[in-house]
C-alpha cells in the first residue's frame, strides 16, 4: 500500500526546511521511499557503532568512528567529510515537526514532516537508517494542485544540484516554499489574472463581431501555430472545413468544423457523419452559444472536442493574435 498522501502538509510555522536526496532516479530508491512514506540517510548508519553513537547523540564519537572508517584522501579532506556527514546525520536523527522536508521524484516536488514518534531504525537493504513521515510524502499544495518542477521557481529547484545528501533551504527559499504550499499567490499575480480576465472578456466580444470568413481565418491562424494545414478551407466539402496533420507525425490528422453559431442538433448531425471516425479528433469551433449550453442536452462522443468563444478568447491571447483581431474589428 502506498504511503503517498494526496493532501498536502499543513503550512504551519516551520522553523526550517531541508532538502534530502533519496537516491538517483535510476536506482528507484527515491520512488520506493516515496511509496513507503519514509526518508533515509546513509553515511554508514547501518553500522552498529555509528548507529549507537548517532542515536545517543554522541557526535564526537560519530565523527571519530567515521574518520577511522574513511581511509581515502588527505587528513584535511577526511576531516571535512567527517564533519559534513555528522552534521547531516545529526539533523536527520534529531529533526522534529518544526522541520519541513522536501525531495524531488519523477518531476514533482514532495514534502512532509518526519514523525517525532518514530525514531530512526537501521535498514540494511538501503545501507542506512530510515524514518517515517507523519502523513507520508505529498506532491500537492493545500488546494490539491500538483507541485511540478517546471512550475516552480529555479531558486528552489536548484537545491537538486546539491552534492551531498541533505541541506538546509535559505530563508527566501523557505518563504517561497511555504507560500506555494499554501496556494497563496503574490499580489502582482492577482493583478495579472484580473487583467487577463478582462482582456479575454473584451476579446470574446470582438470575436463575436467577426464575419464568418474572418472567424474561420482566426481559427486557422490559431491551429496553424501547432499543426500543418493540408486541406482546403471550405469549398465543396460539407463536413470538414480544415484538415491538419502533426508536422513531426504526419499520420496524426485532425479535422476542424468552424461555425460562428451552432446548436446541439447541428453538432450531433456532424458527429453522425461517416467521416467522423476518419480523423484522430474533430474540433468543433464556435463562438455562440457556450459549451455548457451545447452540453446541457447533448452528450459529446469520444473524439469530439468543443471550443467555444470563451476558450477561443483564451487561445487568441496565448497565440498573440490580439493585434490581428483588433485590426479586423476596429
Amino acid at each position: 500500500m502506498t504511503s503517498t498522501n494526496n493532501s498536502s502538509t499543513p503550512t504551519m510555522a516551520f522553523e526550517q526546511a531541508r532538502y534530502i536526496k533519496l537516491g538517483s532516479g535510476a536506482s528507484k530508491i527515491d520512488k520506493s521511499c516515496i511509496n513507503r512514506g519514509i526518508a533515509y540517510i546513509g553515511f554508514g548508519t547501518d553500522n552498529d557503532q555509528l548507529f549507537k553513537a548517532a542515536s545517543s547523540g554522541d557526535w564526537d564519537a560519530f565523527k571519530r568512528l567515521t574518520n577511522e572508517r574513511d581511509t581515502s584522501g588527505s587528513e584535511q579532506a577526511r576531516k571535512r567529510n567527517t564533519t559534513s556527514a555528522a552534521n547531516q546525520v545529526k539533523t536527520f536523527f534529531e529533526a522534529d515537526d518544526k522541520t519541513l522536508w522536501i525531495t524531488f521524484c519523477e518531476g514533482k516536488l514532495f514534502h512532509g514532516v518526519l514523525s517525532s514518534h518514530n525514531k530512526p531504525v537501521i535498514d540494511f537493504n538501503l545501507r542506512g537508517c530510515v524514518r517515517h513521515l507523519e502523513s507520508g510524502w505529498s506532491s500537492t499544495d493545500d488546494r490539491g494542485v500538483p507541485l511540478r518542477v517546471e512550475n516552480l521557481s529555479g531558486n528552489l529547484t536548484k537545491v537538486r544540484r546539491f552534492q551531498g545528501t541533505s541541506c538546509a533551504l535559505g530563508a527566501d527559499q523557505l518563504e517561497y516554499l511555504l507560500r506555494r504550499l499554501s496556494g497563496r499567490v503574490p499580489e502582482f499575480i492577482d493583478r495579472i489574472d484580473h487583467a487577463r480576465e478582462m482582456m479575454e472578456d473584451a476579446v470574446l466580444s470582438a470575436i463575436r463581431t467577426l464575419q464568418p470568413k474572418d472567424f474561420e481565418l482566426l481559427v486557422e491562424n490559431i491551429f496553424s501555430g501547432s499543426w500543418r494545414r493540408i486541406g482546403q478551407m471550405g469549398g465543396s466539402e460539407k463536413y470538414i472545413d480544415i484538415i491538419y496533420e502533426e508536422p513531426l507525425n504526419p499520420d496524426r490528422r485532425i479535422a476542424l468544423q468552424v461555425k460562428s453559431e451552432t446548436s446541439p442538433g447541428e453538432v450531433s448531425r456532424y458527429c453522425q457523419d461517416e467521416q467522423f471516425n476518419a480523423y484522430e479528433k474533430l474540433f468543433f469551433v464556435f463562438h455562440t452559444p457556450t459549451q455548457d449550453d451545447i452540453l446541457k442536452d447533448y452528450e459529446a462522443p469520444e473524439g469530439l472536442e468543443l471550443i467555444d468563444g470563451k476558450k477561443l478568447a483564451s487561445l487568441v491571447v496565448d497565440s498573440g493574435l490580439i493585434h490581428w483581431l483588433r485590426e479586423k474589428t476596429s
